[in-house]
């Protein structure tokens, strides 16, 4: 076990934490999957409008490796299949039944996916309809079976800004399931990696086998396994890392083990804009209304998953596959005459350009001070200056974010390659918009 410490970053003090226990909704009207948030995926229909599905059948695969499925969240009816621009698929939407037929899909014991080999391995995981939480590092792409990883990593802990972490995701029944997957994960790649937070007590990683665990600590980025690999096993080459939260390999291990697929999520709805920020459990592609709740009056912002690297949706749309949480924000960002000749103690400040930014605790880990952040753009387009303020949140070692951002916007793709444009996670780039002077 290796243990890493992570120096740069930022923890936003942002309010808005869910908080209490995990709140079961009822079973939600409809359900939705979004395949464009899935980088790299051409969704193909397995089915057409009007088609009835049991939870598990197949709602769509990837036109160019047939064997990655999309299984349905809930038995019912398909409803739509909305289409964008382009006629490219944006929403397959299913109306729920009251009784959940289950399809059934491919069963195994832990002895048996020992025994697989690497093909059967990757067909196995790939048909849970699951595999579509994998990302490649690096271009965060969803992989195909058509080369082989350098590594997997599992990224067991969470530190973007109001994201739910892994001790309300998994608990001690998860274990067997992130076994299962570990152990099948291991047929097709060399080596597993699993990071995790550093004094972790989460039952679901005690005594696992066939993984390397690595401990990490710091502010934000340092749970994003994007960092992570970069300090563990970075690509080397034209090798690719493929990464995987763990609460996603749990439910890709539990749909080989028990042979149904695990439609449940837990959601974390988070943010200023919701009036009691809170926990819960229901079917995957929920509606966001349902998960959020009531919200504050006025207009809001909704984005699905954190605030750095989220994306803005519509309220009426549905929850996402991949990310955890539903953040609301205030729309409205008040000001104030003469706000930057105030002191402003209640107003976060990065460069300590207000008195707050002096406050000894305040965006440190642990902390209980949080501030009511809105969307508001305080300032204008400027040159780039090198005033070394977006090193202070670049964890990955060997980046000089000037003078890769100046080469980015020149055009210069080689020369950004060169400067570390690949290595460079979207968590990092989205801070360093944030703090940009």
């Amino acid at each position: 076990m290796s243990e890493i410490v992570i120096k740069r970053g930022l923890n936003i003090p942002i309010s808005g934490a869910a908080s209490g226990d995990v709140v079961d909704l009822p079973r939600p009207a409809t359900v939705a999957y979004s395949p464009t948030e899935f980088n790299g995926l051409v969704a193909k229909p397995a089915i057409r409008e009007g088609d009835a599905v049991e939870r598990g059948t197949v709602l769509f695969f990837h036109k160019h490796d047939a064997r990655i499925v999309f299984r349905s969240p809930s038995a019912g009816r398909v409803s739509e299949i909305r289409r964008g621009a382009r006629r490219v698929i944006t929403d397959f939407i299913v109306e729920t039944a009251e009784l959940d037929a289950t399809a059934e899909m491919p069963k195994f014991t832990l002895e048996q996916l020992e025994k697989l080999d690497a093909d059967a391995a990757l067909e196995a995981a790939m048909g849970t309809g699951l595999f579509g939480a994998f990302k490649t590092r690096p271009l965060n792409k969803m992989p195909t079976g058509e080369e082989a990883p350098q590594s997997i990593f599992i990224g067991g802990w969470e530190t973007g800004p109001l994201q739910p972490d892994v001790d309300v995701l998994l608990s001690e029944d998860d274990q067997a399931a992130l076994q299962a997957a570990i152990t099948v994960f291991g047929r097709f790649a060399p080596k597993v990696h699993l990071g995790i937070r550093r004094g972790a007590k989460n039952p679901a990683f005690v005594g696992l086998k066939g993984v390397d665990i690595h401990e990490f600590t710091g502010p934000h980025p340092a749970g994003d396994p994007g960092v992570q690999v970069n300090h563990v096993d970075p690509p080397r080459g034209s090798m690719r890392v493929w990464t995987i939260r763990a609460w996603d390999a749990v439910l890709l291990g539990r749909a080989l083990l028990t042979g149904e697929f695990e439609a449940t999520r837990i959601y974390a709805a988070v943010g200023a804009g919701v009036a009691k920020p809170r926990f819960v459990r229901t079917l995957a592609g929920a509606p966001m209304a349902d998960i959020v709740g009531e919200t504050n009056g006025g207009e809001h912002r909704w984005i699905r998953g954190s605030v750095l690297t989220g994306v803005a949706v519509d309220s009426a749309r549905w929850a996402s596959f991949l990310a955890r949480a539903i953040h609301v924000l205030p729309d409205e960002v008040p000001r104030r005459l003469f706000g930057w000749a105030l002191p402003e103690f209640f107003t976060w400040s990065v460069h300590r350009a207000f008195l707050s930014g002096f406050l000894p605790n305040l965006g440190t880990e642990g902390s209980d001070h949080t501030v009511d952040l809105r969307p508001g753009i305080w300032g204008g387009v400027r040159a780039m200056v090198p005033v070394d303020a977006y090193r202070r949140v670049i964890a990955t070692p060997d980046i000089m974010p000037e003078f890769l951002f100046k080469s980015m916007a020149s055009g210069d793709i080689e020369e950004s390659i060169q400067l570390g444009l690949l290595d460079l996670t979207d968590e990092e780039a989205a801070l360093c918009t944030y703090i940009c002077p």
